[in-house]
């Protein structure tokens, strides 16, 4: 029997802007008992202002060793690996945002570790839990639009008005559009079947002053008779987020370009007409969906959804092979 998942311990590791974030929606979810770590003071402080209950641990390895449920690990992609590792051989489930790391170096360790204990391992492919997208899961899987044949995904937005500190951050020295690797996941994700060809173009080639690419085109051949391009860019005005789903008898179109709102467009050749939904959203939204499923998932209910590391390796091999081509 499954516990009730509100009352499982949670120890967050990291309070930039993404641990803030899976803060209050934890605080949303009505969670009661958490604790964190950070070592910068500022992020402290702001965590406090959103939830003046929060347990404050000294270090990460004092918050382990109070034993939580689950600890969600929160921190730049480099330090994911060894603090998951860290995490699991004290006893705990983790969820880890996304992406697993920015190396493959690790994993084959850690594929090793899960297959020897029963502890859980999610990582935050939110996207996933987006409610146009998983209506646009649903009528992929039920048949309505026939076989897939081709993906187009693209995502852009203006970095430096989205964070006007951007040239500071990890993402403009290091990963810079690839950090929009959703969108790469959900291509590979609404194929479901292995990549047999891969292909990219990128650097930096806007005015936007970034070392990193802030520009990334591919192209993805799948086993069996499909296709993808994904475009991601850090220069675009206005934002825009876009997914088309092409099949045999129809198509899916999904705008989320905004944050509130989601179009989901259907064509099915039967009818010859296009159907549209429109959805009211909210940003926290997916990240309230992902982080009750891991709780539940943690407090035995076994028909929640979670990903864990075998869905997170698809993107990372991805993104392996067009950097290291």
């Amino acid at each position: 029997m499954s516990k009730d998942w509100k009352q499982q311990s949670v120890f967050i590791a990291g309070l930039g802007s993404i641990g803030l974030r899976h803060l209050r929606a934890l605080q949303a979810l009505d969670v009661k008992n958490i604790s964190a770590f950070d070592p910068v003071p500022a992020s402290v402080t702001k965590a406090l202002d959103i939830y003046p209950q929060l347990q404050i641990r000294s270090s990460y390895e004092e918050g382990l060793a109070a034993g939580p449920d689950g600890v969600f690990i929160l921190t730049p992609p480099k330090m994911h690996i060894p603090m998951i590792l860290q995490a699991l051989d004290s006893g705990c489930n983790v969820f880890c945002e996304k992406p697993l790391s920015d190396t493959l170096d690790g994993t084959v360790e850690l594929s090793h570790k899960l297959s020897c204990i029963s502890n859980k391992l999610c990582i935050g492919l939110c996207f996933r839990y987006h409610r146009g997208i998983q209506r646009a899961k649903a009528l992929l899987e039920s048949g309505a639009v026939g076989r897939i044949v081709s993906i187009r995904s693209l995502m852009g937005e203006h970095f430096p008005s989205v964070r006007p500190d951007y040239k500071t951050l990890f993402s403009a020295r290091y990963s810079g559009a690839f950090d929009l690797m959703h969108d790469l996941d959900l291509a590979i994700w609404f194929a479901d079947q292995p990549i047999s060809q891969i292909y990219s173009v990128y650097g930096s080639y806007s005015d936007i002053g970034i070392k990193a690419p802030d520009v990334a085109e591919i192209l993805i051949g799948f086993a069996d008779r499909c296709t993808a391009t994904v475009h991601l860019d850090f220069f675009q005005r206005p934002r825009r987020r876009q997914i088309e789903l092409i099949c045999t008898e129809g198509c899916i179109l999904v705008d989320f370009s905004t944050w509130d709102q989601c179009t989901l467009s259907t064509y099915r050749t039967n009818n010859e007409a296009w159907e549209t939904e429109t959805f009211a959203t909210d940003r926290d939204d997916m990240f309230r969906e992902e982080d009750q499923a891991f709780l539940e998932s943690i407090a035995g209910n076994s028909h929640t959804q979670v990903y864990g590391m075998e869905d997170a390796m698809l993107s990372l091999n991805a993104l392996h092979q067009i950097q290291n081509r």
